[in-house]
């Protein structure tokens, strides 16, 4: 770690970085030239306040604000109050464990490595202490790929896993192949799996990069299999895709740091910036400049330029992911209404509207019917995505909807809910409306929403029933399970 401290600090673009600056605006300048003359007339409104701080909430913390925190933010005469509450958010730890949750699903969600030998939750616990002090992502990076977990044979299946930075190996069974197609991927945005048995049909790749970039992992000599038959075997060396070599006396544990090194801090492998400001702009935006897990040279790309300047002034900042997320947040595009796009030249001239992640819905549950163990493992399972696919392509499921509408615990705990209490106790019609919408949908009925749900309670016989069915029915909102 201290040689790789060493070359980071001479980095040439820590240098740069002292005369560039890239900030919100300039973003917002660039991708309005990006899509031409035209551009004013096809971007989306700016969201009013009360949208905002439920989207900057959910993509920062994974969590709806209060009904207190919405009146404060609603009632804030700060211009510059976006931007605070943004600032605010990032320091919390509910920040930090959101986004180290995300990583992990990244990591584990194709996974099929022995669950007695690794463990998900300490390495969601290690990501978010260090998204919570603030580590830079080539440190992160650095620790995840150059970790070398050793197995205890003292112990029953005590792998090193308990050690939550060597869990992406573990994830990857310890196996070259798989560590470095998961390496490519998932830090530099290039599929390249299927380069192991034959030349990538789609990209630039040739099977015997692949077999380079695998011989880093390898503890020994590596071999790679021949293509027409697998018991003859090729000695493969050492090879970064970029073509940097490591010494070839390295041990197999400074192979990995030397990987590391080659990864973050060659200036000419663009690509390790550039998968994380994309993955960070599909989460926050709906759409991708690249599709997640497509970087590749010959992969398509909209918007090249920007997506380029983010990424460099991101290695300009040494890495830091605050840096952005407050680029983006405080962008024009980021804070547009939502909508549904259908073409490539619609793209960032709004946000597209984003389904929450599983543990996003769990927790909405958990804070209105309080912690049920089974029902919220259920709502994970039935809520399941991979987190690196386009909203575009995710798809809502009957089982979904089934588990809302039917879900006999789910019922009987909003019914007796500290809400529902609440609720009964207000003799405001008008009142426990508003009290209802802000505490499950984060915002203020309108005034149409306002009658309806009126002329609704008046009418019912069983006031308490009519609370729970009004309930019922935002749960079950497509409001509720997604950003709007």
């Amino acid at each position: 770690m201290q040689l790789l401290g060493y070359i980071r600090s001479t980095m040439p673009t820590r240098r740069i970085a002292r005369s560039v600056s890239f900030s919100s605006a300039d973003l917002d300048q660039a991708l309005e030239q990006e899509l031409g003359p035209n551009a004013e007339a096809s971007l989306a409104k700016t969201v009013d306040d009360e949208t905002f701080i439920r989207r900057v909430y959910l993509d920062l913390t994974g969590t709806l604000p209060t009904p207190q925190k919405i009146e404060s933010f609603l009632a804030s005469q700060n211009r510059n109050k976006r931007a605070a509450l943004i600032d605010e958010l990032l320091e919390t730890e509910e920040y930090a464990r959101k986004w180290a949750r995300y990583w992990t699903s990244v990591i584990f969600y194709d996974s099929v490595a022995n669950k007695n030998r690794v463990k998900p939750q300490a390495l969601e616990d290690w990501l978010a202490e260090q998204f919570q002090k603030g580590a830079p992502w080539d440190y992160i990076t650095v620790m995840l790929i150059s970790a070398t977990p050793q197995r205890n044979k003292a112990v029953r299946n005590d792998y090193g896993q308990k050690l939550g930075y060597n869990n992406f190996v573990l994830a990857c069974e310890n196996k070259s192949t798989e560590l470095a197609s998961q390496t490519a991927r998932i830090f530099m945005g290039i599929s390249i799996k299927c380069a192991e048995c034959h030349d990538h049909p789609f990209d630039n790749w040739k099977r015997a990069q692949f077999h380079e970039l695998a011989a880093f992992f390898h503890p020994y000599t590596y071999k790679m299999p021949d293509a027409d038959d697998p018991t003859v075997k090729t000695v493969v060396k050492p090879r970064f895709l970029l073509g940097e070599k490591p010494h070839e006396k390295m041990k197999s544990d400074a192979r990995r740091v030397s990987i590391a090194a080659y990864l973050a801090y060659n200036p000419k492998n663009y690509w390790f910036a550039r998968a994380y400001v994309n993955r960070i702009w599909s989460e926050l935006i709906g759409d991708g400049f690249y599709d997640v897990d497509s970087l590749g040279p010959d992969s398509d790309v909209i918007h090249k330029p920007v997506v380029n300047r983010i990424a460099a002034n991101f290695r300009y900042k040494n890495f830091d992911p605050k840096w952005v997320f407050r680029l983006i947040m405080n962008s024009k595009i980021y804070q547009r209404e939502m909508r549904t796009m259908s073409s490539a030249s619609e793209l960032f001239t709004a946000v597209r509207p984003s389904r929450l992640r599983p543990d996003v819905v769990a927790d909405s549950i958990e804070k209105l019917a309080g912690y049920d163990k089974k029902l919220h493992q259920e709502i994970i399972q039935v809520f399941d995505m991979n987190p690196s696919l386009p909203q575009g392509s995710l798809e809502g499921s009957i089982q979904q909807a089934l588990l809302l509408m039917n879900n006999a615990t789910l019922q009987s705990r909003l019914s007796q809910s500290d809400l529902k209490q609440q609720l009964i106790k207000l003799s405001s019609h008008e009142e426990l409306v508003q009290k209802l919408y802000l505490n499950v949908l984060a915002r203020h009925a309108n005034e149409q929403e306002v009658q309806r749900n009126i002329e609704y309670l008046k009418e019912s016989a069983n006031r308490e029933e009519a609370i729970d069915d009004l309930l019922w029915v935002l749960v079950n909102s497509t409001e509720f399970r997604t950003k709007r």
